[in-house]
């Protein structure tokens, strides 16, 4: 693609980034003549040459949170390892006002040059020699107030602030550099600032001084090694909460936060020590670095595991005291314990190039499941999310547009797609965990110890980590990964018992590529399929594994005896679905439920998800066979039947038929909601509370049972009225199902009290309760806040999100979608217009597929990684038309004889 050069040339003199007094000027240039012969400028594609790569960065900046602009100063210690004419790095949006080499003592100016998408090359008038030389560069930048990206400013009470968030490629909108994970080194940094404010970076302050101008002079420590994206630092009129020490080493924690808010700190300090030990057992490592300070940035978009400055959203780490309910405990530690577990997969041990960003993000996503579970074992965290992480990667799998885990990067738009919740986060951590259950604990995390010691502050490939399974487990076992990571899609297995007179039973296993009923894909596809068997009769049997490869395979059973049964993904850790026949799934679901562990019940129930998914099972049918997890004392049985739910389109069924089906689903949870009440009770557990938040939701949210919903609404007008007069438990659960049954009245009280909230976390639960209205000129309403003035859109998103996904509000919702959608393109990041693309796939009609199609598609161009979000969400689209074309009918017929 032809790509236009715009070209920027100016000279001013360069100031030394890390000397400890104002910098003496440069001497003047040797090759400043006039009539130097330029090279043409050669961009490259995508990936920067590894002619020139730097060895360490000094970066000077002034930030001054109410100015707009900032000027900065940037040295770069390089090594060219051939000779060359031209050095090509990067800078988006920032004006590079001098640029010089220095090598062998002399120093010459070199020509700046701006390409398309954030690279600059530097041309040189000689030739640089191979061997280590110095790039200065000043420059100035532009503070990011709307997108929250880069360098990036937002006021608290009044005050400005300044924080930072880079990745994936966001360090060149802040300074100059070489924006590539690959290239790892150490930092020094040092900020200019007002008296008074806070200055903080991935480093510790070395020095503290005062400079011409009433500013001081902020300098840090060099940092360990690390990529441009992972740089940090921030400045403001910050509150710093000492917390005491964490880690072996005893190293300082303090939280920074905006100015009065400290005490909402109480808890993120009480369990941070322990997620810091957690990890540090689980890695036998001491903690990294020689401090741990909490950036509390605004929103939950900033929270990133900067080394020494890891950043926490202010809606997980500030909790006042007294409203540390269940929901916000758990986000805090789970969150806190991703962020910190990136120290090593992510920090330590960092991937080479985006298209192995799993390494960093699959793992961590595995391994905050762990360290969870292992911090608060009654929340069951880890059986939880595993579950849930599963069932998320085979829905996303199950698309045609699905992409790998390792995926291909070939431009910017793949850089920010490499981030996919689908197949990143939740198949990668799937998948990992299937490995883990296949070679036992103990062994798997002996071998992720070694291989972070082994890369400990080096960059790595998924041939780096495949070569230590194959050491430890087998060249087959690394060949099994390797095929999960690269392919996309997922298998299904089946199987077939064969019971020979006078010999051993025998399971055929037969693999293919699992595709819902309408999908495009090709099915001739194979993996090397770790498949653990249980087979049994009644409540006794045995397990049996084996690695399948091919199409088929035979397992001889330890057993003389024929099973009456065959589960086919033993402890429900297997990345495949479980291809039964109609005759099989009647013999397990009819099996007591003894015989099965709680993963496997809700393996098996995911199972006949996949097969309604496939057209194996109408979905009228499969419905009759809820009511038996609906009795569960297993929480995670309950949400398993449940998901069978979220497959009947309230939007294509009469207003008849849904009173029906609500309630149907009511008769079967509201009995136990009723005992379970709003309100929490004396002494009730975090179980208890789990249980009570679940059936609340499937009772009066889903089933929208008239005691549950009634009682919903005096509980809301209370809490307006002494927000300390209803336990914030119930506030949560009780707010959503208020909103959806309100009146004028209700939403005017909502809405001016969101006006009022200076608590952007509290602003935002209150907007986001403003979507579930259902009067239409309520909605419009709800909606026109979303590009309205009076609140900031990002933290109003949330309206159109919730109403787009409603059946009643869904054909509002799209409209208003289409009518601002440029205007949301304005004013949102990438990532977030395209979790608003992705949001088009739960459409399920056909006018407005041909709606989508012909609106997006040429504006997704536009949004990096919208091209694949829209292939995506039409896929869905057509993927929910025909599941509808299939079940609709056996629906209608089941809820008729309700």
């Amino acid at each position: 693609m032809n790509r236009l050069l715009l070209l920027l040339v100016a000279v001013v003199s360069v100031q030394c980034a890390h000397a400890p007094d104002a910098p003496p000027p440069v001497p003047p240039p040797e090759s400043a003549s006039p009539g130097v012969a330029w090279p043409e400028p050669q961009p490259p594609a995508l990936r920067l040459p590894d002619t020139v790569r730097p060895v360490r960065y000094a970066l000077d900046l002034t930030l001054l949170p109410e100015k707009d602009t900032y000027p900065g100063h940037v040295t770069i210690d390089v090594e060219a390892r051939e000779p060359v004419r031209q050095v090509w790095l990067h800078a988006q949006d920032l004006e590079v006002s001098g640029a010089r080499v220095t090598v062998g003592g002399r120093t010459f100016e070199a020509k700046p040059v701006t390409a398309s998408e954030g690279r600059l090359g530097l041309l040189l008038p000689e030739v640089l020699p191979a061997g280590t030389a110095q790039l200065a560069l000043d420059f100035s930048g532009k503070v990011d107030r709307e997108r929250s990206q880069g360098l990036y400013g937002q006021e608290e009470g009044g005050e400005p602030y300044l924080y930072t968030f880079f990745e994936p490629i966001d360090a060149r909108r802040a300074f100059p550099n070489f924006d590539e994970p690959t290239f790892k080194v150490p930092w020094t940094l040092r900020l200019t600032v007002k008296p008074g404010h806070v200055a903080l970076a991935n480093a510790s302050i070395v020095s503290r001084e005062p400079v011409a101008g009433g500013l001081e002079r902020v300098s840090f420590a060099e940092s360990k090694p690390m990529p441009s994206y992972l740089v940090a630092f921030m400045v403001g009129p910050f509150d710093v909460v000492d917390a005491g020490s964490v880690g072996r080493g005893k190293v300082p924690l303090r939280f920074v936060v905006p100015k009065g808010r400290g005490a909402e700190t109480r808890f993120a300090a009480s369990v941070t020590p322990r997620i810091v030990t957690g990890l540090e057992d689980f890695f036998d490592q001491a903690y990294p670095y020689d401090k741990l300070e909490v950036a509390v940035v605004p929103r939950y978009w900033g929270t990133m595991e900067h080394p020494g400055l890891v950043a926490l959203g202010q809606p997980l780490t500030l909790i006042p005291p007294g409203e540390e309910t269940l929901a916000r405990r758990r986000a805090y530690v789970t969150i806190a314990n991703h962020e910190l577990g990136h120290y090593w997969f992510g920090n330590i041990v960092t991937c080479k190039w985006w298209d192995d960003i799993w390494l960093n993000e699959s793992f961590t996503a595995w391994l905050d499941r762990q360290t969870v579970d292992r911090l608060e074992p009654s929340w069951s965290f880890q059986q939880e999310r595993t579950i849930e992480a599963m069932r998320s990667a085979l829905e996303s799998d199950a698309l045609e547009a699905a992409l790998p885990v390792r995926k291909p990067v070939e431009s910017n738009d793949d850089i920010v797609g490499s981030f996919d919740n689908g197949t990143t986060y939740d198949k990668g951590s799937s998948v990992i965990a299937m490995f883990e259950a296949w070679m036992g604990p103990k062994p798997f995390q002996e071998l992720l110890r070694g291989y972070v010691r082994k890369h400990a502050w080096k960059v790595v490939t998924t041939e780096d980590f495949l070569a230590e399974v194959s050491a430890a487990a087998g060249p087959e076992v690394a060949r099994s990964f390797k095929g999960f990571v690269e392919q996309s899609g997922a298998p299904r297995v089946s199987a077939q018992v064969t019971c020979p007179a006078g010999g051993a039973p025998t399971v055929k296993l037969s693999q293919e590529r699992y595709q819902p009923a309408g999908s495009k894909a090709g099915a001739r596809q194979e993996w090397i399929v770790p498949v653990c068997l249980r087979v049994g009769t009644g409540t006794k049997s045995t397990r049996v594994c084996s690695m399948m490869q091919g199409p088929t395979a035979e397992v001889t059973l330890p057993t003389k005896q024929c099973p009456a049964w065959v589960l086919l993904n033993e402890g429900g850790t297997g990345y495949y679905r479980s291809g039964y026949t109609r005759e099989q799934l009647t013999t397990l679901l009819a099996t007591p439920v003894a015989a099965f562990t709680t993963g496997e019940q809700v393996a098996l129930w995911a199972d006949v998800d996949a097969a309604v998914g496939r057209g194996d099972l109408l979905l009228g049918e499969a419905l009759k066979a809820v009511p038996a997890t609906a009795r569960s004392k297993e929480r995670l049985v309950v949400e398993g039947g449940a998901a069978l739910l979220k497959r009947v389109r309230l939007d294509r069924l009469s207003v008849e038929e849904r009173k029906r089906y609500r309630a149907w689903v009511a008769s079967l949870h509201a009995p136990r909601a009723r005992a379970l009440g709003w309100v929490p009770k004396r002494g009730d557990d975090d179980a208890v509370k789990e249980s009570r938040s679940l059936f609340l939701w499937l009772a009066a949210g889903v089933g929208e049972d008239s005691v549950l919903v009634t009682q919903a609404t005096p509980l809301v007008r209370a809490w307006l009225t002494d927000r300390k007069s209803v336990d914030p438990e119930a506030v949560s659960s009780a707010l959503p199902r208020a909103a959806t049954h309100g009146d004028a009245a209700l939403f005017d009280a909502l809405l001016e009290a969101a006006k009022k909230e200076p608590n952007r976390t509290e602003r935002a639960r209150l907007l986001s309760a403003l979507g579930y209205f259902r009067v239409p000129e309520l909605t419009r309403r709800a909606l026109g806040l979303v590009v309205g003035s009076d609140f900031d859109t990002r933290d109003a998103l949330v309206i159109l999100k919730t109403a787009l996904f409603l059946p009643e509000t869904q054909s509002l919702a799209w409209n208003f979608y289409r009518e601002q959608f440029d205007t949301l393109a304005q004013r949102l990041r990438s990532d977030e217009m395209g979790g608003l693309i992705n949001q088009v796939g739960n459409l399920c009609d056909a006018a407005q597929l041909t709606e989508a199609e012909a609106f997006l598609t040429p504006r997704v161009k536009q949004v990096e990684g919208g091209p694949r979000a829209l292939a995506r969400a039409l896929e869905s689209i057509r993927l929910c038309l025909e599941s509808e074309k299939l079940h609709q009918q056996s629906v209608r017929d089941f809820l008729r004889a309700r």
